[in-house]
């Protein structure tokens, strides 16, 4: 469970850094891997628009909750078994939410992070929307 936690803790870490600091290559690399994981997922238009824009899907088939958890892996923030890879999720993280004070991202991390899911999917899931709402907040 503390795997699990940390996962959560780092990736929000790694996802705001990614998009702040992001160059046009990196986030043309990122927009790629959206794509291909959006295409693998077979993800309706709709819902794929929603997802690459942070907005909520209703009513999320299991083909839209495991799309986070692709490009996850996809970034190599999560290891083939689902476990994280907390410096590159830190990194992402701070990339990401760049514009969010380090204090108030740590402690949103840790409240997201600590979700409880039976899968990765679901995990990964949950957590992002938590963040997203967090941020949005």
């Amino acid at each position: 469970m503390k795997v699990i936690y940390l996962l959560v803790v780092f990736l929000i870490f790694a996802l705001s850094e990614l998009a702040a600091g992001q160059s046009s290559a990196e986030l043309a690399a990122y927009k790629q891997m959206q794509q291909a994981c959006i295409k693998e997922l077979n993800i309706a238009a709709s819902d794929a628009n929603l997802l690459t824009t942070d907005k909520a899907v209703a009513n999320p088939s299991e083909s839209v909750k495991c799309y986070h958890s692709c490009v996850y892996k996809k970034l190599g923030l999560l290891a083939d078994d689902g476990k994280p890879n907390t410096d590159k999720i830190l990194k992402f993280a701070q990339l990401r939410f760049s514009s969010l004070a380090m204090d108030k991202l740590k402690a949103l991390l840790t409240s997201c992070g600590a979700t409880k899911s039976a899968t990765t999917c679901d995990f990964v899931y949950n957590y992002e929307k938590c963040v997203v709402k967090g941020i949005s907040a």
